[in-house]
């Protein structure tokens, strides 16, 4: 999973590496400046201009917005609805460069896509569809970008088959927005993916654009050193190429990383080196977030008021720019800062005012999954609609060509005989019937259809149940965690044992709350997340989720025994995991009292799929609660078993069963349960 960058690099060859011929961005610039004043085609002109907007992004907003204009005027002279799109998308990236609203920056983006659209410019319909997901990013919105993103990529797989830096710039976006959301596997998984296609097509911009993200996403997962060593191996190409905006975004991760290694000076050194460059290029986020962590370091080394003074300087720009993540973050560093000083009344108000900042995200994002959803039911249902009135009309003209036919054949059978007359009749009365016997196969079809519409809207309303609720049970969680730290320190040496003990209670009820929403989430994104299907290989999937268990393993003194598997299996890496982790979790948890808990996992190829066998040691299960352990929200009333938040199992058989398998169980109490499930061989 946590590939070497620079392993990548090697793989890249000459075609990637630095070498004497490379450009940077200002020499682009000014080779395609002179070639505008050396022709007097203006539809080269438009091109020519389009790109110098395009190249200014990572030097100058407003050089960006400038060109952008100029590309706009003379694309209306002679009605070029392609150049009109490229420039109109360069105009929101400009705006969004500067922090603008990000109405104004997606309203932009939205018109660059309507003239895409009427000259069939899949290439920029994509590039947009991108950029509306970085907007989604910024405002905190992962799923809604993620789904911007993906619809961004399927217009390059529909119709753009060959490899190309925007695609590796999308793949890349993904994993940035699985990595901001929590997701650090599956975001430096599509960060990979990002970097081997860049190296494919010989682009040296994607790696100087992620490499700050890969590090975080690499830190936040415990790999520290790891971090720092992309930082130091690809910070050179950002002066190589002239990527100002990339530099001043890595020389932020760097501070991160230096602040995790508890070097606060040096971290503190290279947010101002950061935020020198977004005052020279006017990158207006980038001064927000380079104040943010620059306020964090003297945070930590007790220059309070410093700390206080740039945390208020990156709210007041993150105000302007309209950015709730940028927001957030600034007020929370005022309220941690002012309870060190001691002011709580001031570190109470700012925390009260995360709080709101928090729940308007919320509530945004809530907004906007309600809005998709009635849309995709409208959607769905207008379609249905149709397709009835299609139906109707085939089948009105099937009737009018079967009137026509009888009126042909009436007046035969009027000009032989009176038999023919006859025959007709009851042809004509079997057509009746035929037709009443249609009419209640329509009506009956018609009732289905909306005892259907009714299942799809309730099914929508509990697949997305989940995640609503996880999110809301976020707040309470933060606000017992605060206010409660607030509380312990505005009173500290001022309470009896008891109180203490309440708080003590909080802090409890607080863990029990976390590990509900853990489990709430997990069960919301297999709802929610379609199958990634991919190689998987299962010794080493195995030894994953050891590690990841390693703590728990260790204070049960359990051993886990890996038997005869298949290798390797096609299905989604990240839900097999998360199957692998909740039965070997079980299992250590629920061991018996003395008797260090043992498991083998194993598992045969068969025919159609393959089956798997997890045996423990534990105590067991009772028969009778064998249909009952899979359920939602099922708490057996087994003493001798707890079943936690009643999610983990069911988890589990959402997971085998969108692998098209099945799992069960056998067990006896005293003496240990052994999980079977399959994988079907059918999703490759």
């Amino acid at each position: 999973m946590k590939k070497r960058i620079s392993f990548i690099l090697f793989l890249l060859g000459v075609g990637f590496l630095p070498n004497a011929n490379t450009q940077t961005f200002q020499e682009s610039i000014d080779s395609m400046l002179s070639a505008v004043s050396l022709t007097t085609d203006k539809k080269e002109q438009i091109n020519l201009l389009n790109e110098v907007a395009y190249a200014y992004r990572r030097l100058s907003p407003d050089s960006v917005l400038s060109y952008a204009d100029k590309a706009i005027a003379l694309a209306r002279e002679i009605d070029d609805k392609e150049g009109l799109s490229f420039a109109y998308k360069n105009k929101g990236i400009g705006f969004y460069k500067l922090g603008v609203s990000p109405d104004t920056v997606i309203y932009y983006y939205q018109e660059a896509i309507n003239y895409a659209e009427e000259v069939n410019d899949y290439y920029t319909q994509a590039a947009c569809y991108n950029n509306i997901g970085l907007v989604g990013i910024g405002e905190l919105t992962y799923n809604e970008a993620i789904q911007y993103f993906l619809k961004g990529i399927k217009i390059f797989d529909d119709h753009i088959p060959e490899e190309s830096r925007l695609k590796a710039l999308m793949l890349g976006n993904v994993g940035t927005a699985y990595h901001r959301d929590g997701d650090n596997k599956r975001g430096i998984r599509y960060y990979e993916e990002s970097l081997a296609m860049a190296g494919r097509i010989g682009d040296k911009s994607i790696p100087s654009i992620f490499v700050d993200e890969l590090a975080r996403a690499r830190m936040e997962e415990g790999d520290i050193q790891g971090a720092l060593r992309d930082i130091t191996e690809l910070m050179p190409l950002h002066d190589e190429i002239g990527d100002f905006e990339s530099k001043a975004e890595t020389l932020l991760t760097l501070a991160e990383v230096k602040m995790k290694m508890g070097l606060f000076q040096e971290g503190i050194q290279h947010g101002e080196e950061a935020y020198a460059i977004a005052i020279e290029r006017g990158f207006t986020r980038i001064k927000s977030r380079a104040l943010i962590w620059v306020a964090t370091g003297l945070k930590e080394t007790g220059a309070y008021t410093e700390a206080i003074d740039k945390a208020k300087q990156s709210l007041e720009i993150s105000r302007q720019g309209f950015s709730l993540e940028l927001q957030s973050r600034a007020v929370n560093i005022l309220a941690e800062t002012y309870a060190k000083t001691g002011d709580y009344e001031q570190a109470y108000d700012y925390a009260n005012f995360y709080n709101q900042l928090v729940r308007q995200v919320q509530d945004d994002e809530k907004q906007r999954i309600t809005d998709e959803l009635e849309a995709k039911y409208q959607n769905e249902k207008q379609l249905q609609e149709i397709s009835e009135l299609r139906e109707e009309k085939e089948e009105q003209e099937k009737r009018l060509f079967g009137l026509i036919a009888l009126v042909f054949l009436g007046a035969f059978v009027l000009a032989i005989m009176i038999y023919t007359t006859r025959q007709k009749n009851k042809a004509t009365k079997a057509l009746n019937e035929k037709n009443l016997a249609l009419q209640e196969v329509e009506q009956s079809l018609f009732d289905k259809n909306q005892e259907l519409e009714r299942y799809i809207e309730s099914n929508l309303q509990l697949e997305n149940f989940a995640h609503l609720a996880s999110h809301d049970l976020r707040e309470p969680m933060r606000n017992i965690v605060s206010f409660s730290q607030l509380l312990e320190k505005s009173t500290k040496g001022k309470l009896t044992e008891r109180e203490l003990e309440y708080l003590g209670f909080i802090r409890k009820g607080t863990r029990r709350i976390e590990g509900l929403v853990k489990d709430l989430l997990d069960y919301s994104t297999v709802t929610n997340t379609p199958l990634e299907i991919t190689h998987v290989f299962m010794v080493q999937l195995v030894e994953e989720v050891k590690v990841d268990i390693h703590q728990l393993l260790q204070e049960k003194s359990g051993k886990i025994t890996i038997q005869q598997l298949p290798e390797p299996i096609f299905a989604d890496h990240s839900r097999i995991y998360q199957l692998l982790q909740n039965l070997l979790t079980n299992a250590l948890r629920y061991s018996r009292e003395g008797v260090p808990p043992e498991i083998v996992i194993s598992g045969e190829e068969r025919a159609r799929d393959y089956l798997f066998e997890v045996k423990d040691n534990g105590i067991g299960i009772e028969a009778e609660f064998f249909d009952q352990i899979f359920l939602l929200f099922k708490t057996l009333k087994n003493k001798t078993i707890s079943n936690s938040s009643g999610i983990g199992l069911a988890t589990c058989k959402k997971v085998v069963e969108d692998h098209q398998g099945k799992i069960w169980l056998e067990s006896q109490v005293g003496e240990g349960t052994t999980f079977y499930f399959t994988i079907s061989k059918n999703l490759a």
